[in-house]
């Protein structure tokens, strides 16, 4: 059985991580992480305290821990900067091509496969 490790929103400030905004979602990989977690918005865990580049984003910036909707299996070789890589993952994921896991499921080391999609996008 392989551990999964999640950064919690708590800890989000002191980790690098990369976040991506796809199809009213936000995908986010820390360092270190083994998971991508998914959250419905355009999430930002913590203040934007230093903001470099200010974008446009898809939507309002919803700040503070918010419920994780689906975590997605991080592929090995995945870095945590690799935006690239993790946009390609959530489009995979939004188009149904990516085998989503229910937060319940991912925790307690249970298979999702199972479970409907329709639930948990």
């Amino acid at each position: 059985m392989t551990t999964r490790f999640l950064t919690p929103s708590a800890r989000i400030g002191r980790v690098a991580c990369s976040r991506v905004f796809e199809g009213g979602h936000t995908f986010r990989l820390a360092a270190g992480d083994t998971v991508i977690v998914v959250f419905r918005g355009v999430c930002i865990e913590e203040k934007r305290v230093l903001v470099l580049v200010d974008r446009r984003f898809p939507g309002v910036v919803i700040e503070g821990p918010q419920p994780v909707v689906a975590t997605i299996p991080k592929p090995l070789g995945l870095q945590w900067a690799d935006d690239r890589g993790l946009t390609t993952i959530a489009r995979a994921w939004l188009a149904g091509t990516a085998p989503p896991r229910t937060p319940n499921a991912s925790w307690a080391g249970r298979s999702a496969a199972g479970r409907e999609r329709g639930g948990v996008r």
